[in-house]
């Protein structure tokens, strides 16, 4: 299993979510020409959502629209995306070289003591 994550900012959360490029360099991902590329994951509720992405080269980023995944949820600055990699099995217990991506938004709570992460839906 692959993953990639990050910290959201206050910019993440209004505008676009920010990412280096090579954070993708795990994922395959159809590039659509040199700059334009789409990353399609399932929340945790299993509703399957497609995220234009935008290389930005000059800056080596990558803007990822995200607005309508985050609409109704309680997403803040500080807040953890992560975006996991599972393989896919094949039905006769062989692992395929497809993969379904996983979307998730967690938020680090202190509890008596201790962190936890509470995933946001």
């Amino acid at each position: 299993m692959s993953m990639i994550s990050k910290q959201l900012t206050k910019s993440d959360i209004e505008k676009s979510l920010l990412m280096p490029t090579d954070s993708f360099s795990t994922f395959p991902v159809p590039f659509e020409g040199d700059r334009f590329f789409s990353v399609t994951a399932v929340d945790g509720t299993g509703k399957t959502w497609d995220f234009p992405c935008i290389v930005e080269q000059s800056e080596g980023i990558v803007s990822v629209g995200w607005l309508r995944f985050l609409s109704g949820k309680d997403v803040r600055a500080g807040d953890t995306v992560f975006l996991l990699r599972k393989p896919v099995d094949d039905g006769g217990g062989d692992l395929t070289a497809s993969a379904k991506l996983k979307i998730e938004v967690k938020r680090k709570i202190r509890l008596m003591g201790e962190d936890i992460w509470a995933v946001l839906q």
